[in-house]
Parts: C-alpha cells; structure tokens; sequence
C-alpha cells in the first residue's frame, strides 16, 4: 500500500516533469573573431525575458531562451553580436564570434556637450547595467537547463558565479579608466597635430618633400612645449628649430659654422 507522503511526492514530480521540459536554452562559446581565443567574461543577454549570463573561462555559456527571444552577446571593447533565436538554436552549441572595435581618433565635442569618450562610456553602463547595478543581481540564465548533464550544489554555483560578476565589474571599470585615459591622449595627439603640423611646418618654411621629412627627423619638438603655448609662440619656436636646422646642415656639408643673413 502506498503511504500519503509517497503519493505527494510522487505527485509533486509529475507536476514539476512539464516544466523541466518547458525549459529550453542556447548553449555554446563565445571567441575573438580574428585570434578565435575564448572571451572572458563575456555577456549574453536574453533581452526579451530579462535573464543574464557571463561566460567561462573557456568562452563557454547556457543561457535559458525560447524561439524568438532576443539574446545579445558582449565583451568589453569589441562589437555587440545580437540574435533572434531559433528552434534549430535549442538543440546545437552555438559558435559565437565578436570583432575588436577600432578607435579613431574622435572629435572633442559632440551634439549634446558630450564628447566621445562620455557618449561611449553612457553606451556602455547601458549595455552592461544589469551587471554592474546591483551587487546581487541574480544569474538567472546561468542555470543549468535540466538534461545537460551538470550538477552542482547551490553553494558551490552562485559562490562561482559572484565571482565571476565581481571579475566583470573589475575589468569594466579597468576598461572605462584605460578608455577616459585613452581619448584624453588622443585630445593630446590632435592638438599637437594642429599646432605642429606639416602643412604648418611648410607654410612657415617653404620646406616640402625630402627636406621636409629630413626637419622633421632631425629636429623633434618638445612636445610639452607644443602642447602648453599657443599658435603664435609655436610658430615662432618652429621658425627658431627651421634655424637650427639650417645651422647643422651647413655645417655638415661645409665645415663652417652658418652665419643667417
């Protein structure tokens, strides 16, 4: 005879049978499209049921979804991939690619007041915000979708994964300090180029072609000085280097000191 705790039990499983196999889950590694090495940790993102995962350290991820559900996949510095998923999506590992984004240089302002750099970085707090708003923000499509094989104990899991989100907040802002330290260089590099530029260097000179290039070889600017004077001063300290330079030249091809006219 079966005993009532046995019938609920056994109760209990019958129900919980439908939704095990009303879960359903993508599968599959994330890599470098042009190294084809794993990223890690990379996001992907069920958009349309509000579930996220990070990959492994091989670039590998489950992430629970259903036909139609839309998933996008990011790592910081490369270009987002987003996918409609498919019935065909469910049942093989998908092979994920990203491609590195290149970085112009960009100009200072942009419509709004915001320059590159902030715009940027609103971009990506946006893409990534449910991993970096709540220190307790659930995994919820990691879980191991029922029939896959992997068993581990809730401890062991949620431990693993809290590490891996607190691994992903740390290189995010790494990432967003070495972009902020990497734009401002660039504001450096374009205004040095305004100022001390070969068309600038010509206009002053009339030095063009091989004796160009040969001023700028032999007479490299100080480029804090560049950076910090204004127009007026550097045109003056390029008229002062094209001197120098005529001065080196004469004494090389004659033996004598160079006397300006």
């Amino acid at each position: 005879m079966v005993g009532k705790g046995s019938l609920i039990l056994l109760w209990g499983i019958f129900c919980c049978i439908p939704l095990l196999h009303a879960q359903s889950a993508i599968t599959g590694t994330v890599r470098d499209a042009q190294t084809h090495l794993p990223l890690y940790p990379a996001t992907v993102q069920n958009r349309t049921a509000g579930l996220y995962a990070l990959s492994n350290p091989d670039g590998s991820f489950a992430l629970l979804a259903r036909p139609g559900d839309t998933v996008w996949v990011a790592f910081l510095g490369y270009a987002t991939d987003t996918l409609v998923v498919q019935e065909a999506m469910l049942h093989h590992p998908l092979q994920l690619e990203l491609r590195p984004m290149m970085h112009p240089l960009q100009p200072v302002v942009v419509h709004g007041g915001l320059n590159p750099y902030q715009v940027d970085s609103i971009q990506r707090r946006k893409l990534f915000e449910p991993y970096l708003s709540r220190a307790d923000q659930p995994l919820a499509g990691t879980s191991t979708p029922s029939g896959f094989g992997i068993v581990l104990s809730p401890f062991t899991y949620f431990s693993r994964k809290q590490r891996e989100l607190r691994k992903f907040r740390q290189m995010f802002f790494a990432y967003e300090q070495a972009e902020r330290a990497r734009y401002y260089e660039s504001l450096k590099l374009q205004a040095f180029a305004a100022k001390y530029s070969p068309e600038r260097i010509t206009q002053l000179t009339g030095l063009k072609g091989d004796s160009l290039q040969a001023f700028l070889h032999a007479m490299p600017p100080d480029t804090s000085f560049v950076l910090q004077a204004p127009q007026d001063a550097v045109d003056v300290y390029i008229r002062q280097q094209y001197q120098k330079f005529l001065h080196q030249k004469h004494e090389r091809n004659i033996g004598l000191p160079y006397q300006p006219k």
